[in-house]
């Protein structure tokens, strides 16, 4: 019987364990099961000037391509939280654009009369006249639209997992 009850609770343990290792317990993405990551169809209110290019850098001729993942609520606004830095700006950008997202505005995502959560990767280029198109800008936007569509494909709990991982804007405020 000693055994049998030893045994037992050593399965319900590793049963426990292996549940704990498929869910993910995220402060920053909340209910991943309604975050859809293809953003087709996706439009934004484009009223909005953003985001801000810091003036020392603009003075200093300073350009950069900061690419950022959010969250879009079903109400078409962005969850801070969730905005992640996929690459490694001068953090003064990743400040602005952090800054600027609470003023975009998108339509509510719908696919089928249901309004769902939305996953976007953008790149944001702060750019001057004389070096307008610049390489890091490129790689940017490619790095910003290779990620959406590899976002896209995978289950939406390997993404978040992929982004707790990198810096985020709650961390810059």
């Amino acid at each position: 019987m000693k055994i049998f009850c030893t045994f037992f609770v050593g399965l319900v343990t590793l049963m426990v364990m292996g549940l704990e290792g498929q869910t993910t317990n995220s402060p920053r993405f909340e209910d991943p099961e309604g975050i859809t990551a293809d953003p087709t169809g996706l439009r934004r209110d484009t009223s909005a000037r953003f985001p801000r290019y810091p003036w020392d850098l603009v003075t200093r001729k300073i350009t950069g391509a900061p690419v950022v993942a959010f969250v879009i609520d079903t109400m078409g606004r962005v969850e801070l939280k969730t905005a992640t830095s996929l690459n490694a700006p001068e953090a003064v950008f990743a400040k602005a654009v952090c800054d600027g997202l609470p003023k975009l505005r998108f339509q509510p995502f719908l696919v089928a009369d249901q309004k769902w959560r939305v996953l976007l990767v953008e790149m944001y280029g702060f750019t001057t006249w004389a070096d307008s198109d610049s390489a890091a800008r490129r790689a940017a936007a490619t790095l910003a639209s290779r990620t959406q569509e590899e976002f896209s494909t995978k289950p939406i709990r390997k993404v978040i997992e992929q982004l707790e991982k990198l810096p985020h804007c709650e961390a810059l405020r």
